[in-house]
This record gives C-alpha cells, sequence and structure tokens, in this order.
C-alpha cells in the first residue's frame, strides 16, 4: 500500500468516526441532549411538587385563621399573646405571574460531580490528532525504502 492510499484509508476512517461520533447528530450531541432533557423533566417534576405544596399551603392560609396564626408565630416569632391581623388584598390586575426556570440545571441542584468537556473541545482535539495521525502516517510510509521485488517471476 502506498504513503497516499493508507493516508487517503487513515482520513476516510477518521472522517466516518468524527461524523458518527462528534457531529452535531452523533452520538456525543444526542447523549448530551438527553441528558440535558432528563435534567429539565427532574426539574419539572420538582416544580410541580414544589407548586402543588404552595398552593395547598396558600390555600390552607386563606381559610383558616389559626393555621395563619402558627405560621405567622413561626416565622416571624410572635408570642402567643399577639394577635395577627389578615388584610384584605385587592385582585391584581396583571393575571397570572409567569413561571421562570432557573437559567442552569446546575442551579437547581441537579448538576453533577463529574464534569464533561465541551463538545466543541473534543471536536478541536480529535480533528488536531486526526491530522498529525495522517500526516504522520503519510510521510512515515513515504521514507520506507519499496520492499517490492520488481524483478517478474516466472
Amino acid at each position: 500500500m502506498t504513503a497516499t492510499k493508507a493516508s487517503l484509508l487513515l482520513t476516510y476512517v477518521c472522517a466516518c468516526l468524527y461524523l458518527g461520533l462528534l457531529s452535531e447528530s452523533g452520538v456525543a450531541e444526542r447523549m448530551r441532549l438527553e441528558k440535558e432533557l432528563t435534567n429539565l423533566n427532574a426539574e419539572v417534576e420538582r416544580l410541580v411538587v414544589e407548586n402543588q405544596g404552595l398552593e395547598e399551603k396558600e390555600r390552607l392560609l386563606k381559610n383558616d385563621a389559626y393555621a395563619l396564626e402558627q405560621e405567622a408565630r413561626k416565622y416571624y416569632l410572635l408570642s402567643e399573646t399577639a394577635h395577627v391581623l389578615k388584610f384584605e388584598e385587592f385582585p391584581e390586575k396583571t393575571g397570572a405571574k409567569p413561571k421562570v426556570l432557573p437559567t442552569s440545571i446546575r442551579e437547581a441542584g441537579l448538576g453533577g460531580e463529574w464534569k464533561e468537556p465541551p463538545l466543541f473541545l473534543l471536536r478541536f482535539f480529535f480533528i488536531s490528532f486526526s491530522v498529525f495521525l495522517i500526516l504522520g502516517v503519510y510521510y512515515k510510509l513515504k521514507r520506507l525504502p519499496h520492499t517490492s521485488n520488481q524483478k517478474r517471476l516466472n
């Protein structure tokens, strides 16, 4: 096999590996997106449960004066003889409050201990390694003496 053919074959193999693993539709990108989807689903579930608890607590505090006094004593350190006054709230004119998700999964407390390198960094190192490997194979095979015998066997 000549140096050019070996280098072209190696280029083809490296390109196939790059397209299969590191491209925009490769395995690494799909794994990253699946992990992100799992984290977002877990965050949504956590927020739904938290929201249900807060709605239940809000409903309880609106309807039960005793529960309201207990919460006030708990958070504001009021004594037993203190009186809690509840003022009438006017409905908001803007409507429902917008629900905002945290900007990052790490702020939500769902981040792992092991941090993966960014995909662009893996791509850069893979392409650099491939180029040096292809050039090294080409020049190494170019410097080797020909081993084929030019004599014709009869």
